[in-house]
């Protein structure tokens, strides 16, 4: 059974990261999952959590915690992996749990609050109203597109090697 949305509604994966409830259209979502472990990847900034193996596809894990800045998850709480479908690929997004998949009136919806910080405002694109909570939608293409992250990781790598050098006889 499909359901029609109207254009005044708009599907969202809802999910938490610590007491935040945050969101991501439904359109970015490919499937939801248990934590799986992950490889580590040498060299990648901590937001990056690893590779996961998806049904044969090597799928990057990032920490949507640290990529937001937020505080680190508890040792003893494992995360969900919501995985996502970008141009470049998927990507699995790592958070404390799936709060549900939800359908939103444009009625509920808020603009970008001026009280968040322009490194915020960016992976933001909105806000709805809940009968108790406030959920944040976020900008899924921006949130995946850690390549910032990824050459300030490289840069510092190569501003402090660890490689020494052997003598030469």
């Amino acid at each position: 059974m499909t359901s029609i949305l109207s254009h005044s509604q708009r599907q969202v994966c809802a999910f938490t990261l610590g007491e935040h409830l945050f969101g991501i259209d439904i359109q970015f979502i490919q499937e939801v999952f248990r934590f799986q472990e992950c490889t580590p990847i040498p060299l990648t900034p901590s937001l990056v959590t690893g590779l996961l193996n998806l049904r044969g596809k090597i799928v990057m894990a990032v920490d949507l915690r640290q990529r937001l800045g937020l505080a680190a998850r508890p040792v003893d709480k494992l995360p969900t992996n919501i995985v996502v479908r970008m141009e470049e690929g998927i990507l699995s997004f790592l958070v404390d749990e799936l709060f549900d998949i939800m359908t939103l009136g444009n009625e509920q919806f808020e603009e970008v609050p001026d009280t968040l910080s322009e490194s915020e405002r960016r992976f933001v694109t909105g806000c709805y109203k809940l009968e108790k909570r406030l959920l944040i939608m976020l900008d899924a293409p921006q949130i995946a597109d850690i390549s910032l992250a990824l050459r300030d990781a490289i840069a510092e790598t190569n501003a402090h090697p660890t490689a020494t050098t052997l003598p030469v006889d």
